[in-house]
Formats: C-alpha cells, structure tokens, sequence
C-alpha cells in the first residue's frame, strides 16, 4: 500500500508539473525576453505578445523581428532562449547535446538541435502544451457525450422513460435532421468559422428539429400514445457500432481527408471515438447503483427520476467514471504523438514528441530525438495509467 501511495503521488506531482510547463511554456521556452529595457522604455515582449494575439494592445513601434539582434540595455531572457519552430542555422544537422555548438554569448541547446538547427528543449515543452491540450480536450468531449448517455441507459434501462410516441420520434429524428440541415445548410451561409459557434449552432439545430417535428407529430393520434423509450437497447447499439469500427484505421481516413489540420479537429475526433469507453463503465456502474436500498428510499419519499439521477445515483459513480476518466486522458495523448509521428491531421509547422520522434527516423543516429520525447511520453501514459489504477 506505501509503495501504491508513492506512484501516485509521483504521477499526481508529474501530471501537475507537465500541466503547469504547458501553461507556462511561453515563459519557459522562447526567443524573445521575458523583461527588456530598450531604447529607454521598459519592454515585456512575452506578455505583450499575449495582448497582442486578445487584441487589447498595439505592436511595438518599431515592430522587433528578432530580439537576438536588438540592443538592449539590459533583457531577462527565459530559461530555455528558443523558440520550438526557430532554427539556428549554425547547429544545424543534428547536433548532439555533448556536440561543440555555437551559441555566442546564448545558452546552449541543451538537448541538443534537428536537421534544422531547431532546439529539442524548446520543442519538448512546446509538444507538452499540445499533449495536455489534446488530452484534456477529447477527455472532456468524450464526458460530454459519454456521461449522459451512459447515464440515462444505465439509471432508467428500456422502461424508466415514459412519453408521447411524437416526443421520442422528434426528439430523436428531427433532432438528427436538425443537425444535418445545421451542418449542410446553415454553417456555409453563416460562414461560421469558430469552433465554439459551429457546435452551438449544430446543438441549436438538434433542439429546433426535434422541436418542430414533435410538435407536427402530435397531430396524428398514433403518435401521441404513451410508449416506453429503450433508451439502454439503443445505447448499446449506437456502442456496438463504435466499437466494432476500428478507431484508429477511423481517425487516420477522417483526419487524412480534411484539408486544414487543426488541433481542434484532432481533439473533437478523438473525444467523439473515445466516449463509447466512459458510456459503457458509468452504465455498468448506474445498474448497480439503481437497485441499492438508498435509491428505492429516495423513490418511496417521492423524489422524481432525474433528481435522482442527478443528486444520488451520479454523484456515487464518480469513482469509476474518474478511473476511466485517466486512463482516457493518457490514451488520447499517446493518440495524439502516433498521429504526430504519422503526419497525419496535425500542423505541420506544430511542434509535438510525435514529430520530434519522427524527424529522428531521417536520422537514426541523432538518439536524442527519439529519447528525450519518447521518455516524456512514456512517463505521462504511465502517470495517468497509475491514476486509473484502484487502491
């Protein structure tokens, strides 16, 4: 039990550590100061790049390409003076942590460079931010999706639900056709380009739809009988199709048609493949929690369903739901680097251990680049795999 206590908080302290780098990496890894005093007027380039990027503050006149060439009075430079995508043309061709470099008066690339002269530091604390954000991202779209269908499948089965024919058909028809009329029609005239408003948008087309075809559907006496919703029958269905399509041969087609790579893309389609994972444990876990005696107490006092749900069953399924929680965290950024080393629905000018550990297949000698991110990635899988792990 002490030696179970220790790796997790080994994994706690690491996952915190990796988390913190990748919020910080800006102030960690860059090749502008931190602090700087040029031309008698005190400068903060990083902070200022910020309010630059939220439009709340104007370029520095004269804008500064390079602050490498800038005379400064005096400049507080980060730890790491690099940026991940900036090349250093005089350590080009792979130069090994214990090669001769030539950095002038600038620190040493410490682990070392690339083909390009590009510093592997500053790409390892670079890829961090994207395996966090990738990692979190799907694991939080993968709950979304994930906790209410479990939830309502598990806690309710094929006979808790009870309504009008009209109202389940247009729930879940015109909801659906809501969507596609979204997706076909509505997102090129609005030209929406934001992720956020094209999921707002797709969600308000799913309620319009199933709205307007509920209430069509309420004019026909065979639809407004009360049925049953097999809410749980139509959950492990919807689950046995995602399960039986191999994700990943999936995501490499999905990805590989999309003309603009994106992060957001990536993020969206591995949380949408991985939902199945979290469903199917909190299922199992709301079956055996709806016939403990503390849930018929709840039903005899007169409490409706959903508050229930919400107030006493979900609350008691959060362990396991957090278990599958970090296992998924870990497997979406092991994901993540495979589709980097592929190539495949990431940017190509995005720096993450997936192309450091590519750009070392051209190289099979420059150890470093297969190394340094590959021992980063297998101590963050290996953190989270530990978290996910039962006391």
């Amino acid at each position: 039990m002490k030696k179970k206590g220790w790796l997790r908080k080994a994994a706690i302290t690491w996952l915190i550590g990796l988390f913190l780098i990748a919020v910080f990496a800006d102030f960690i890894a860059n090749d502008r100061p931190l602090i700087a005093k040029a031309e008698g007027e005190l400068r903060f380039p990083v902070l200022h790049e910020y309010g630059s990027a939220l439009g709340l503050t104007a370029p520095y006149q004269p804008v500064v390409r390079n602050w490498k060439r800038v005379d400064t009075e005096w400049a507080l430079w980060p730890v790491v003076p690099y940026s991940a995508g900036a090349t250093d043309l005089k350590n080009s061709n792979f130069k090994s942590p214990f090669d001769a470099q030539e950095t002038g008066p600038r620190a040493r690339h410490y682990l070392g460079t690339d083909k390009l002269g590009r510093d592997v530091l500053a790409g390892l604390i670079a890829g961090s931010r994207v395996a966090i954000f990738v990692g979190i991202g799907s694991l939080l779209i993968s709950l979304l999706i994930g906790v209410p269908m479990g939830g309502v499948a598990g806690f309710f089965g094929n006979d808790g639900l009870r309504g009008s024919r009209a109202r389940w058909w247009g729930r879940s028809v015109g909801g659906l056709l809501g969507v596609l009329y979204a997706w076909i029609s509505l997102l090129p005239y609005f030209r929406v380009e934001s992720f956020g408003l094209t999921v707002a948008l797709l969600i308000t087309g799913f309620i319009v739809g199933g709205w307007l075809l509920s209430l069509l559907l309420r004019l026909v006496p065979f639809f407004r009988k009360p049925t049953s919703f097999p809410a749980d029958s139509i959950f492990l269905q919807v689950v046995e199709l995602f399960v039986n399509i191999p994700g990943l041969v999936l995501l490499i087609a999905l990805l590989a048609v999309i003309n603009q790579p994106s992060l957001w893309i990536v993020v969206l389609v591995i949380g949408v493949l991985r939902w199945p994972y979290v469903a199917r444990h909190l299922r199992a876990e709301l079956l055996r929690i709806r016939s403990l005696p503390y849930i018929e107490a709840a039903r005899i006092s007169g409490l409706g369903k959903w508050r229930i749900l919400f107030h006493h069953a979900l609350p008691n399924a959060l362990g396991p739901l957090m278990i599958v929680s970090a296992f998924g965290l870990g497997g979406a950024i092991l994901l993540e680097a495979f589709l980097s080393f592929l190539g495949i629905g990431i940017p190509t000018d995005q720096v993450t251990w997936g192309s450091l550990l590519r750009a070392s297949r051209s190289r099979p000698d420059a150890w470093w680049l297969a190394v340094f991110p590959g021992v980063l990635l297998t101590f963050t899988v290996l953190a989270a795999n530990i978290l996910g792990e039962r006391n």
